[in-house]
């Protein structure tokens, strides 16, 4: 669970998956802007983090554990194609704690949308899901039965019910590749400003 403060009135919440050693990746509307960011683990640990890469047309960001006092095994899962019609599982939060549920891969689309501001228009390799998607939820991650991640949910419908909106995982590579794997806490990405 990710946790940042700084631009909004309150903390925003969303979730995080680990891809990389010390690496977390996420929704980049969560973190955008904000000025401190923290992770918690399934067993509560808490890790102070930092952006170190940031797509705002993607809407991916890039996470560094800055504080490792943790006993955690945060172990990468692997990056795996999705399968149009497969099951999956939908992994988040509710009240700290982790849960998981199922989900399917109705669709593998390119997603018409807008950047995280809502000021340009793009298109993002998508997945559309049936599994249930509340506030908080984005950046959750979709796994498959081998436990590898297909994607990250970013949206839900308002008008249909349990129907949400991912992001590719595939879609992580050029995020990856504008990190130092030597040493990703020297990255300074470019400055983004706060959503909404």
């Amino acid at each position: 669970m990710i946790t940042s403060i700084g631009c909004k009135s309150s903390p925003t919440q969303t979730v995080g998956t680990v891809i990389g050693k010390d690496l977390i990746i996420t929704v980049a509307h969560g973190v955008a802007g904000q000025t401190s960011t923290s992770i918690t683990t399934v067993d509560g640990q808490v890790l102070n983090a930092k952006v170190v890469a940031i797509d705002i047309n993607l809407d991916l960001a890039l996470l560094y554990i800055v504080s490792r006092k943790s006993t955690t095994n945060l172990v990468p899962l692997k990056f795996a194609d999705a399968v149009e019609g497969s099951d999956a599982r939908f992994v988040a939060f509710e009240d700290s704690r982790q849960f998981a549920i199922s989900a399917k891969i109705k669709e593998i689309l390119r997603i018409d949308t807008e950047d995280i501001y809502l000021k340009n228009k793009i298109s993002r390799p998508g997945l559309e899901v049936e599994t249930m998607v509340v506030v908080g939820n984005s950046g959750g991650p979709l796994i498959n039965h081998k436990g590898e991640i297909l994607g990250l949910v970013w949206a839900t419908s308002r008008n249909e019910k349990n129907l949400a909106w991912a992001t590719r995982i595939e879609s992580a590579h050029d995020l990856l590749s504008r990190v130092s794997t030597g040493n990703p806490s020297t990255q300074s990405p470019q400055v983004v400003a706060c959503v909404g």
